[in-house]
């Protein structure tokens, strides 16, 4: 219900808003709203009648509305100026209020008592006292006094119900008292806080003179977002500037309300996302290069579609590394970045026996296009000073010593199964110096077709004989630089060749032949040279000596087989609920093989000559070349193999779900038999087996049996079978088993606002890792979300050719994570050497979330890269450089 009052002598009108409860008694309030919009017009008139100048004031008050209809809009009462009258307001202005409204016609002032709603534009006021001065355009809302709080809080905000809340597009203001200007769009929020880009600011008195710019007296900015933050910036005046910066002046850091530094002056961004500028340094200790500022530079925003950054590091020691990058990309197009490294790194003492003065580069080129869905481009080339691997914190980098370069050029054909290739690389071996270069390699390929199929699309059984001819190609061209350090001499040999491989062949599926699958198959290749080696002489210990001889040179063979396969099946129904039954498959197969013996002298692939003790020797005429030459021996093999694949179904728990297949476990043996070897014609036999568990427990292992019997005095196998000699039937002459398991705890929901943004940020840091992109400055995030995994990896191979002597190498590598609390984690990591006894790169973590800030301790107690990292900081990117750092560590 609507209670109206006007008092003629004041030029007052009260509207109060009563409660209702029930659909009749909302009829009767839309009834009476009507009639008090009638009485208030008519009020109005008569306000006007008395008043001798009244018909000017009245077209700016809230009577004078053309369109009344916009008195009706969701809330109670609106007001709209269609002519764009004199106080500048030429939008609707909407508010209500739960309690009351009263309007003074004679200044031309409401007031809103009780849930007050204002809103104009983009601009939403809500508090519990509001008061509009129409004259001015002016607006002052405010709370009001909370009994029940009064005394228990000093905060004089705190005390107050109903402060005001004012929302400007996506900003939003709280305070005490709030004052805005409809027409110039200024404000003044008293003891006022308001959030931007996860950014908060406080203040006694925040004026905003316009849009996009704000004054803050005794003020606070933090990323923590907590109503009593734990680190904060205070400053006597702050100028912020909204998707820009913050300048204040002076500054001073609390932590925990304890003053830890102060400055003169301070500069922070108020937005994420690229901005040109300086890099802030961070500040560190590093046990032997003394004090240092990290990544102190300057980065600029070109354009939407590249930057560049340049930085260093400058320790106190002398030491200093300055790092260029210069990154582009275009959504869907290409990405690609040019960096590079130089430093000197200068540790100890200059009397200390193990000082260090060593200088390193590195350069890198990354790009990555595509052309369209068929053709694409990658880049990624390294180049590296011989010593610059001793600079890396990374153990597997440590290792290899070593870098590769790649280009490639990849391009397909829609509709077929054609493709090719055009490749650049280049290894460099960083502690030999040995260089090996592709320059270029090209390959095409062509996949199976039907060339007499004309077309032609029927089922499988229908097709004639000739119509089941595949054929198939492929073809490569290389050339190839070596560059071979020649011992431990610092003399180097040089090696250049080229050429190219054609490699077509013949397929026949022929129709079943019963349970038997049939495929006859002819393999034929032919590789292009422009030279070959030659024997020119002998030294005096009768070995040859070969010279190059220019010239092209083409090398022919080929070979022919057939291959027999088939199916068997067992069936199993499981009397154990929840499983419906066990598969076994089982898929024979045998094949012949045949090829000639292509060192023989009709070939001419081979020459002969006679060693010093008389016996003939074989030389390949194209040992040297990319390739190789053609085989040699003759070959005459039935190849056999079975494979057996165990597999078990479980039943669905309700109609819903469908049944369940899971592979228990692979199994396989192979073995062959060639009619033209001259002796041991049976090759070993190689058994392999393979299991995973629900992807929990990983198993796999191979085993090769020789069936002949190993002579001490020659050191070889001879032609002697064990089963013969009473020795068995075969031994195991080499064995290799894997295991690993992985395990992990339910990923907890992110309930927070920290929490959340801590998971974008986890989430980020994976993709980058998945793409290889990573900032300026980037480091691994923490999932905390995982309140546990493990991962354990064993590894053992044996090699036994000779009985007496074996070779083993066993090795157990594990990981482990775990979270003593939501905010404490641990990680450790190691390699542990079984034969040896011997850990090998081990690593322990310990990370604490604290809240808006993050603490890390990075520890490796052994090994090349033996040392510790501490450091706290801020996880808000936009202050990722407040933070405290101690290494100690030998890398740089």
């Amino acid at each position: 219900m609507l209670r109206v009052l006007f008092s003629k002598r004041k030029n007052i009108f009260y509207i109060h808003c009563l409660r209702y409860s029930n659909a009749e008694q909302y009829g009767i309030a839309v009834q009476l709203r009507v009639l008090a919009f009638a009485v208030f017009l008519f009020a109005a008139q008569i306000v006007s009648a008395q008043t001798p100048d009244s018909s000017a004031p009245l077209r700016d008050s809230v009577t004078a509305v053309k369109d009344t209809s916009t008195f009706f809009s969701d809330s109670l009462f609106a007001k709209k100026d269609t002519t764009k009258s004199s106080g500048g307001i030429d939008s609707v202005v909407t508010y209500s209020s739960s309690d009351s409204i009263v309007f003074t016609f004679s200044d031309k002032q409401m007031k809103l008592y009780g849930k007050g709603k204002v809103q104009y534009r983009d601009l939403a006021l809500t508090a519990e006292q509001i008061e509009v001065n129409w004259n001015s355009n002016n607006l002052e809302a405010s709370g009001v006094l909370d009994s029940s709080k009064a005394m228990t809080t000093d905060s004089l905000k705190q005390r107050y119900r109903g402060t005001p809340v004012m929302k400007e597009g996506s900003e939003e203001y709280k305070g005490w008292k709030i004052g805005y200007n409809f027409k110039t769009q200024k404000g003044r929020v008293t003891l006022g806080e308001t959030e931007s880009e996860k950014s908060y600011y406080y203040g006694e008195q925040i004026k905003k003179v316009d849009r996009n710019m704000m004054f803050i007296s005794n003020g606070m900015f933090t990323t923590c977002e907590l109503g009593h933050p734990h680190f904060y910036f205070f400053t006597p005046e702050m100028r912020m500037t909204m998707k820009d910066k913050i300048v204040a002046r002076p500054i001073y850091l609390y932590i925990s309300d304890v003053p830890i530094f102060a400055l003169p002056f301070g500069v922070f961004p108020s937005q994420g996302g690229r901005r040109s500028g300086i890099i802030a340094p961070a500040y560190g200790d590093d046990g032997r290069r003394g004090r240092y500022l990290s990544h102190l530079g300057y980065y600029e925003a070109i354009n939407d579609y590249m930057d560049f950054s340049i930085a260093g590091d400058w320790y106190t020691s002398g030491a200093y590394r300055v790092y260029p990058n210069f990154r582009y990309a275009k959504r869907y197009d290409f990405t690609g970045s040019i960096s590079g490294e130089y430093a000197r790194d200068i540790s100890g003492e200059p009397k200390d026996f193990d000082r260090v003065n060593n200088e390193y580069y590195r350069a890198n080129l990354i790009h990555h296009q595509t052309f369209n869905p068929t053709t694409r481009l990658d880049v990624d080339f390294t180049f590296a000073s011989n010593n610059s691997f001793q600079a890396t914190n990374s153990y597997k980098e440590y290792l290899q010593q070593e870098i590769y370069s790649n280009a490639t050029l990849s391009k397909s054909w829609e509709g077929t199964n054609r493709s090719m290739t055009v490749n650049i690389s280049r290894r460099q071996d960083l502690r030999l110096g040995n260089v090996d270069a592709t320059l270029p390699a090209a390959s095409f390929s062509q996949g199976q077709v039907y060339p007499f199929r004309f077309g032609k699309t029927k089922s499988s059984s229908s097709y004639q004989w000739y119509e089941m001819i595949g054929l198939s190609y492929s073809a490569q061209g290389m050339r190839k630089e070596n560059k071979t350090r020649q011992n431990d001499t610092t003399a180097f040999t040089f090696y250049k060749r080229e050429g190219i491989n054609h490699s077509p062949s013949i397929n026949l599926t022929l129709p079943k032949l019963g349970y038997f699958s049939v495929t006859p198959s002819l393999n034929y290749s032919e590789k292009w040279y422009d030279k070959s080696s030659a024997i020119t002489g002998f030294d005096s210990l009768r070995n040859p000596v070969v010279e190059d001889k220019n010239g092209f040179e083409a090398v022919r063979y080929f070979s022919t087989g057939v291959n027999v396969s088939t199916k068997l099946y067992g069936i199993l129904n499981s009397p154990i609920p929840g499983i419906v039954g066990f598969r076994h498959t089982v898929t024979p197969s045998i094949s012949y093989f045949y090829q000639p013996d292509f060192s023989e002298k009709e070939w001419g692939y081979y020459t002969y000559y006679t060693d010093r003790s008389g016996r003939t020797v074989k030389f390949n005429r194209f040992q040297k070349e990319i390739f190789g030459g053609a085989p040699a021996g003759k070959s005459q093999a039935i190849n056999m193999s079975v494979g057996n694949l165990f597999e078990m179904k479980t039943a669905a728990k309700d109609t819903i779900q469908k049944e369940q297949k899971y592979q228990l476990l692979n199994l396989g043996a192979s073995a062959g038999y060639n009619f033209a070897a001259d002796s041991m014609r049976l090759s070993d036999l190689s058994v392999n087996f393979r299991t995973d568990v629900a992807q929990i427990l990983g198993l796999s292992g191979n085993a090769n049996y020789s069936f002949y019997e190993f002579n001490q005095t020659a050191n070889t196998r001879v032609n002697k079978f064990l089963f013969n000699e009473g020795k068995g039937i075969a031994r195991m002459t080499s064995f290799s088993v894997s295991a690993s398991i992985t395990l992990s705890g339910e990923r907890r929901t992110a309930e927070t606002q920290q929490q959340k943004d801590d998971s974008i940020r986890v989430a980020d840091n994976q993709l980058n890792r998945q793409t290889g992109y990573r900032g300026i400055y980037q480091e691994d995030v923490p999932d905390f979300s995982v309140p546990w995994n493990l991962s354990v990896n064993f590894n053992f191979n044996q090699n036994q050719e000779n009985p007496k002597n074996k070779f083993r190498n066993a090795s157990v590598n594990g990981n482990l994570g775990f979270s003593l609390t939501e905010n404490w984690r641990f990680t450790m990591s190691g390699n542990y050497d079984l034969i040896r006894k011997q850990f090998a790169a081990p690593s322990i973590n310990i990370f604490r979330d604290l809240h808006c800030w993050e603490m890390s301790f990075q520890w490796t107690p052994i090994g090349a890269l033996a040392g510790y990292r501490f450091e706290i900081k801020v996880k808000a990117p936009q202050l990722q450089d407040i933070k405290v750092t101690k290494t100690e560590n030998n890398r740089f």
